[in-house]
């Protein structure tokens, strides 16, 4: 099965669509570093917000065919730290997660929260140090390859796992 599909691309329309929607959302309140472990779900009002206000933005104006997947990875291209790439195996996986991660927040009113599944892995793989032997392996490695992939967001690299796991 191709990783890409054409249900998963981006076409020339959708991608027009993308820039001209581009142009007034509110970039400025998410800061190009944002690292999607500073954005705790628990704080009103702070990086978590901002990041769903500017994924909203697009996804309330979305045109058919523009769906969580294809927004996620436009943000994911422009905050790479911040927003996870929510494709269907990604996620499928955190499916459970997400809907555990929802109960824990009540307060936003939601049935799953994937962003906050995948800090809380995210979070925990910092924690134990995980993702720096990890990268750090994949830095040491003879491959050139590896030794790029070393060098992605620990969100991205979380992804990468998710999808040689799922």
């Amino acid at each position: 099965m191709p990783l890409l599909t054409a249900k998963s691309r981006i076409s020339h329309a959708q991608r027009d669509w993308f820039i001209r929607s581009a142009v007034d959302a509110p970039w400025a309140a998410v800061p190009i570093e944002a690292q999607l472990v500073d954005a705790d779900p628990n704080i009103s009002g702070e990086l978590y917000d901002r990041a769903e206000a500017l994924y909203d933005h697009f996804r309330t104006a979305a045109p058919r065919h523009v769906g969580v997947a294809k927004i996620s990875k436009v943000l994911h291209l422009k905050r790479p730290g911040l927003f996870p790439i929510l494709d269907s195996k990604v996620m499928a996986f955190y499916r459970l997660h997400a809907r555990a991660a929802a109960a824990r927040y009540p307060h936003r009113a939601k049935r799953a929260m994937f962003w906050a599944a995948i800090r809380d892995d995210v979070c925990a793989n910092l924690d134990s140090g995980a993702l720096l032997m990890l990268r750090h392996r994949l830095a040491q490695s003879e491959s050139e390859q590896a030794r790029r992939v070393a060098s992605l967001t620990d969100v991205r690299l979380l992804d990468l796992l998710t999808w040689a796991v799922a």
